[in-house]
């Protein structure tokens, strides 16, 4: 008898062994999985602010800050990528100025403030295993940012 219940035993300890070995394998094959997905949104994320500083790049560079707003698909290989930007102007209050300038440096201050600058938004969406992903950038933009030559004689 006591042959017969250790060769039991020993089945129930193959299937029990089996059955951690499986559990085992799925946890890994997950973490495997949850990786490389891991690992894909990273590079979309990279191409995404890539893509997005190459846009405001362009819009900022213009030599008028012209308002308006503009969207596309990004050229090859980055074709499942798409952007939309828009600019527009800001108002920005004048602050009161220390009343302790000279006149000649109250005139300078007056004559070198911009009253406005442009809020460049840029957004990138691409959609990747069946979900939609963003990336939003911000900047403020003015013409003083620009070096213009100097008009020779």
């Amino acid at each position: 008898m006591k042959r017969r219940a250790r060769l039991g035993y020993i089945f129930v300890e193959t299937v029990v062994a089996m059955g951690l070995l499986s559990m085992s394998a799925l946890v890994i094959q997950t973490a495997l999985r949850q990786a490389m997905i891991t690992r894909v949104q990273a590079q979309d994320l990279t191409t995404a602010r890539f893509l997005l500083e190459k846009i405001s790049g362009e819009r900022i560079l213009l030599f008028k800050q012209p308002e308006g707003e503009g969207s596309g698909q990004c050229s090859a290989p980055f074709e499942n990528f798409r952007y939309e930007w828009s600019l527009e102007k800001v108002d920005i209050p004048k602050p009161p100025l220390p009343p302790m300038l000279s006149p000649e440096e109250r005139d300078a201050l007056e004559d070198a403030y911009i009253d406005f600058m442009g809020k460049l938004t840029v957004r990138i969406t691409w959609r990747r295993g069946g979900a939609d992903f963003e990336a939003l950038g911000e900047s403020l933009v003015g013409e003083g940012i620009l070096w213009t030559p100097e008009d020779m004689p």
